[in-house]
């Protein structure tokens, strides 16, 4: 039997000090986690989580939950991707908890290939997709603990986890497709699980149902409309997406699939029903996105979810190829974490041939100081009356304006920039808010609910630019304005400062044209409720 051949050194101190690895582990991903500066999605959520709600713009709420959470002891970036840091380590051991009172060693081996795994390992982020990651595997380890037990409070368990990942992210309706069509044909001493989990994850679906209803249906149109407006059939989404999964899973682990297959019939009899349900569920994820990869492109982060329920599909295999597959994988996270923690520590120095990487990363860490020289280039140019500071220093001097006119307390200038991506990290680096204006993109539009343009009528604005002749229209909402660069650590960056806000103008402008672009209700959808609409156009 195969099942006897000895694994080799490194397989062996693996098996006898599993927990020990335990320890590098964590001390990677924190390295990886406090040298990754805020990503523009993750300062995104942290939006989210300082406005607590049942849903946000473009996602269900689950990212927002677990940042308010975080906000509640620190707002450092390092404590924000806690969450992120530990979903791969609790799912390791709830897959370890599952499997050991069926086979202790192979349970051992699984939760150290899951964990070793260079996307496992390198994942640090809290982003919607950590509550699907999360509560899907825990959804899978529940129904597949009541398979195994014939309990009926782990089909309950597992309809929680299944509502809590639908209510991170739209993609877990995989999930629960997939339970749904195990249950359909595991036989009839299983219906009663899967009517049960299916009846206790409805009520989270309405909730985000109800939201929707009350916000816009921005849930909606975001993810059914708006998001495929012009798309259509394309051969290279769908290759990158076969591409994105060989990388994924990785060549070794594919073929062991394929020999895990042929000897399924060896496992215990028990393991089967669980053997059939992980399998149902990577099916029905892995052609569900091989079905949305025709007309558009999958993002990486999107199907990590299903693959703990992959593994477990290498249950049949002995002992010496779980070891040899760890081995392998491991030797291919390393490769994965060194060039990374090099990117992540390398002295800014390193990129000075790269002049778009420093500007990134200055935009990224250093913001506050950025935006501190703005302001002040600013209020001096609004000083002077659009003249230049020392011209108009000189000229206030020479009449005795600083001595006759005490100084008067002046409202800060409110800041806003183009993108949702470039609003929200500045917005957490400085911690105040920052508004998107013009008709930005049809991604997290959030700034939609938060800012009310009204209140801005005849303020004064910094709008931060990526090129100097960006938004050439942008002067057209201001009463005067003036466009300025500066030069910080050797990188340029591009403002507008505007002075007296024109709301009517703007209106006129953009808010008319996000109406068409973005807030177009199909008449399938029954007609709710809109902050949006209602706040700036009367009913129609």
């Amino acid at each position: 039997m195969t099942q006897t051949l000895k694994p080799g050194l490194m397989a062996r101190w693996l098996e006898a000090h599993w927990l020990w690895i335990l320890l590098p582990v964590v001390l990677i991903k924190v390295a990886i986690a406090y040298g990754l500066p805020m990503t523009g999605d993750e300062a995104y959520f942290v939006l989210w989580g300082k406005h607590l709600d049942f849903g946000y713009y473009d996602h269900p709420p689950m990212a927002g939950w677990m940042m308010a959470l975080q906000l509640l002891v620190s707002d450092h970036h390092l404590w924000l991707r806690v969450p992120g840091l530990v979903t791969e380590l609790i799912i390791a051991a709830a897959l370890y908890a599952l499997f050991r009172p069926v086979d202790a060693i192979k349970a051992r081996w699984l939760a150290l290939l899951f964990t070793l795994s260079p996307l496992s390992l390198i994942n640090v982020f809290t982003l919607t997709d950590t509550g699907c990651i999360l509560f899907a595997a825990l959804a899978f380890v529940a129904a597949a603990r009541g398979l195994l037990t014939q309990h009926i409070r782990w089909a309950v368990l597992a309809g929680v986890s299944l509502g809590l990942a639908f209510l991170s992210k739209y993609f877990a309706v995989f999930l629960g497709l997939g339970f749904v069509i195990f249950y359909a044909f595991a036989g009839r001493r299983f219906w009663r699980h899967g009517l049960v989990l299916v009846l206790v994850a409805i009520p989270f679906g309405l909730l985000n149902l109800y939201w929707n209803y009350t916000h816009c249906w921005s849930n909606l149109l975001f993810n059914l409309v708006n998001r495929n407006a012009g798309g259509g059939f394309g051969w290279q989404s769908l290759l990158a997406y076969l591409g994105m999964m060989a990388y994924v899973i990785l060549p070794p682990i594919w073929l062991a699939l394929r020999a895990a297959q042929q000897q399924r019939s060896s496992l215990r009899a028990n393991l089967q029903p669980v053997i059939s349900l992980a399998a149902t569920l990577s099916w029905t994820a892995g052609l569900g996105f091989l079905w949305v990869s025709l007309s558009k492109d999958i993002g990486l982060h999107w199907v990590l979810w299903f693959y703990p329920m992959v593994l477990v599909l290498l249950l049949p295999l002995p002992v010496a190829r779980w070891a040899k597959l760890t081995k392998v994988v491991s030797w291919v996270s390393v490769v994965h974490v060194v060039v990374l923690l090099g990117i992540l520590y390398a002295p800014f120095s390193v990129w000075k041939s790269q002049p778009r990487v420093q500007w990134y990363l200055l935009a990224m860490t250093e913001a506050p100081a950025i935006l501190k020289q703005a302001r002040t280039e600013a209020d001096e140019l609004q000083a002077g009356a659009w003249q230049p500071a020392w011209e108009a220093a000189s000229a206030r001097k020479s009449l005795g304006v600083d001595a006759l006119v005490p100084d008067q307390p002046k409202a800060e200038r409110a800041i806003a920039t183009l993108s949702y991506a470039s609003a929200s990290v500045l917005a957490y680096q400085v911690r105040e808010p920052v508004m998107v204006m013009g008709e930005g993109a049809k991604y997290a539009r959030q700034d939609d609910s938060l800012t009310d343009f009204r209140s801005l009528d005849g303020k004064a604005v910094l709008l931060l630019l990526k090129k100097p002749n960006e938004q050439p229209n942008a002067e057209n909402w201001f009463a005067t304005s003036r466009r300025f660069s500066l030069t910080y650590r050797g990188q340029t960056f591009h403002f507008l400062a505007g002075e007296g806000f024109r709301y009517e103008a703007y209106f006129q402008q953009v808010l008319v044209s996000v109406r068409e672009r973005f807030y177009q209700f199909p008449s399938w959808l029954p007609s709710g409720e809109c902050a949006f609409t209602s706040r700036y156009f009367a009913p129609e």
